[in-house]
This record gives C-alpha cells, structure tokens and sequence, in this order.
C-alpha cells in the first residue's frame, strides 16, 4: 500500500510542476466562479424585464402576467457545461500525462524493477488522480457556494446544499471516467501524442457529435409535426433522440447537472428524493460506465506485460 501512496503523491508533485495542467486547472475554477455572475446576471435581467412588462401592463389597465419561476441553484447550472467541456479535457490530460511521462523520462522501467505490480501503479495513479480531481471539485463547490451567498444574498437551505453537492459527485465521477479511458489508453499506446488524439476524438464524440444527432433528430421530428398541425412547440427530447444520447455520457451528465441544479423547467419543481429516484437510471448509467473503465483498466495492467 505505501508502494501506491508512495506513486500517488509522486502524481500530485508532478502535476504541481505542469504549466499545462496549472492553467487548465485555474481556468475551470475561473469559468466556475464566473457562473456564479452570469447566472446571476442573466436572472437579474429577467427579473427585470418581469416588472417592465407589469409596469406597462397596469398603465394600460391590462393584467399582470403571472411572476416567473426563479430557483436559486439555476444561477449556478452553467458550471455543468464547463465540467462536460474543460473538466473532461483536464481529466483526460491528467490520464494520457500518466505514462507518457513516465516513458519520457524512463522512471516506469525502474518502477517495475521494485516489488511493485503494473496493478499497482495504476492504483497509486488512480489514487493521486482521485485526489486532485477530488480537490479542484471540493475547491469548486466552496468557491460556488460562498459566491452565491455573497453575490446573490441567498443563503441556501440543506436540500439546496445537498443538490449542489451530489452534482459535484456525479461530475467526479463524470470527470475520473474520462481519465480512466485516458489512462488506459496511455497505458497500451506507446506514442503519448496518439493516446491524447484519440481521447481527444473520443470526448469530441461523446459530448459533441452524438448530442448534435440527437438535437437534429429532435428538430426534425419537431418540423413534420408542425407542418402537419400536431405540435406547436418544441419537445424537450423525443423516443428517438433520448435514444441517441443513452450513448453520450455527456448528454446524460448534462441532464442529470441540469435537474440537480433546477435548470430543467420539467424537473425543477420536483424534491430532492423524488428527483433522485427518477434520475437513478442516469446515476446507475454513469456509475456504470465508470466501473466498466476501472475493469478494463485492472484487466490490462498486468505485471508480465513490458512497458517502454
């Protein structure tokens, strides 16, 4: 075991030192700082155009629309975009950077030469990523939350609290999937700039490409029934595309964010545990994806195989 700590705090000192890793590490705190004044702002805004149309309503002896919804944590849901995007590009960098270091410098062959197993290496990166991930999210959700309390004078009560926190969670474990597909990569590729590439193209994928099917989908269906009188407004997802985004962890990361964070007009109203027990096939999904990594990470990290 002090074998696996031993390499785990050799991870921290050595992304303590990356230029790369610093700057992508305070630009995802900056980015989710700065949801805080956007959301902010953007409530602010509505909240005033609100009381212009009341204004105008009552001096033309109209009546006022009904006030719109307003939940707190919406002001923070922009924080899930900048997981899905700079937290899974910062967890991947972290995971190809694992061994294609340790090939740089020639200190894998001469971790192997101690009583360590390839599975122990891999556990002691596994433990230093948990770490880091774990404190710039730790980070994140007290930056988040003072914030809040201080830019928007709301003091947020324990189901609040509770939400923002298991949505952190979800995006640990969001973010440590992408690394464990990057660090298993890393660990079969020998050539460190093809590794980053592919997770690269994988990330491009997931987040990008299979969401863009799925919206194109949704527009499409949404055009035939228009044309055709049945529908007058947008659907928020149909059969098909919630079909097409089960293969995105992205997409699924991002609906689950959205209901935690009461950015989801069909899911904000809901209490905590009944949008828990709704969202479990989403929790199950990711939670899943990631166990799978995991195994197939361990399944490859054997001791016989010789790593250059």
């Amino acid at each position: 075991m002090s074998g696996r700590v031993a390499i785990a705090q050799k991870e921290w000192r050595i992304a303590s030192r990356d230029s790369v890793f610093l700057v992508m590490a305070i630009l995802f705190l900056i980015m989710s700082i700065a949801s805080v004044y956007i959301g902010s702002s953007t409530k602010s805004a509505e909240l005033k155009a609100y009381a212009d149309i009341v204004q105008v309503a009552r001096q033309q002896g109209g009546t006022a629309p009904a006030a719109p919804l307003i939940y707190p944590l919406e002001m923070l849901a922009n924080i899930v975009d900048y997981i899905v995007m700079i937290g899974a590009v910062l967890a991947i960098f972290l995971g190809y950077n694992a061994f294609h270091s340790e090939r740089e410098n020639g200190t894998l062959r001469i971790l192997l030469t101690h009583p360590l197993t390839q599975k122990d290496v891999v556990m002691g990166k596994l433990l230093g990523a948990i770490g880091m991930i774990g404190m710039l999210l730790a980070a994140t959700f007290a930056f988040n939350l003072l914030l809040f309390i201080a830019v928007d004078k709301l003091v947020p009560n324990t189901e609040e609290v509770a939400r923002l926190a298991i949505c952190l969670v979800m995006a640990f474990t969001y973010m440590m999937m992408f690394y464990s597909g990057a660090l298993w990569v890393s660990l079969k590729a020998r050539d460190g700039g093809f590794a980053f590439l592919i997770m690269m193209i994988v990330w491009i994928f997931f987040s990008f490409v299979i969401p863009q099917l799925a919206d194109t989908q949704r527009n499409y269906a949404f055009a035939i029934s228009n044309l055709s009188g049945l529908v007058t407004k947008m659907p928020s997802e149909t059969a098909a595309s919630h079909l097409i985004n089960l293969f995105s962890p992205a997409a699924q990361f991002t609906n689950l964010g959205n209901a935690l964070l009461q950015a989801d007009a069909d899911n904000a109203p809901l209490r905590l545990g009944v949008l828990l027990i709704r969202q479990t096939p989403v929790i199950l999904y990711l939670l899943g994806c990631n166990l799978a990594l995991l195994i197939l990470l361990f399944h490859s990290a054997k001791r016989e195989e010789v790593l250059e």
